[in-house]
């Protein structure tokens, strides 16, 4: 598992901290990632769980169960913060530089979820203001 991340042109700063588990970056965000033999894991850190309430996780969940194409991907609380997993299954009869593609494409998609669910929590915990619809009187 070590060798195919290293060869990603978008990780830094790997680190093995167990012979299964490995630490990184991708454009400054912690990433992990744990071999099962049968797939690889990839977690991405989200969020602190006291910045997001509890009905926003409810709904990213359900979006995540809902939509077809993020049925391999799910949200885990640990330590305080919420990290959003993803499932990478090589396939065995690809060439080597298939694999390292399919991984890219992998850690791209994570990265693209995890920029759109950080707007949906943007946007669903910003603040409501009242604007007036009213036109302005000049004076």
């Amino acid at each position: 598992m070590l060798e195919i991340f290293k060869v990603q042109p978008l990780i830094n700063d790997i680190n093995l901290s167990d012979i299964n588990i490995i630490h990184f970056t991708l454009r400054g965000i912690p990433f992990k990632a744990m071999d099962y033999k049968h797939s690889i894991c990839i977690g991405v850190f989200f969020i602190d769980r006291k910045m997001i309430s509890d009905a926003t996780i409810r709904y990213i969940t359900l979006m995540l169960v809902s939509l077809e194409e993020l049925q391999d991907f799910a949200l885990q609380l640990s330590d305080g913060y919420w990290w959003l997993w993803g499932r990478y299954t090589a396939d065995e009869r690809g060439t080597l530089d298939e694999k390292h593609q399919a991984l890219s494409i992998k850690l791209e998609q994570i990265h693209s979820i995890i920029q759109h669910l950080n707007s949906l929590v943007t946007k669903v915990n910003s603040p409501k203001t009242d604007v007036s619809l009213k036109p302005i009187r000049k004076i």
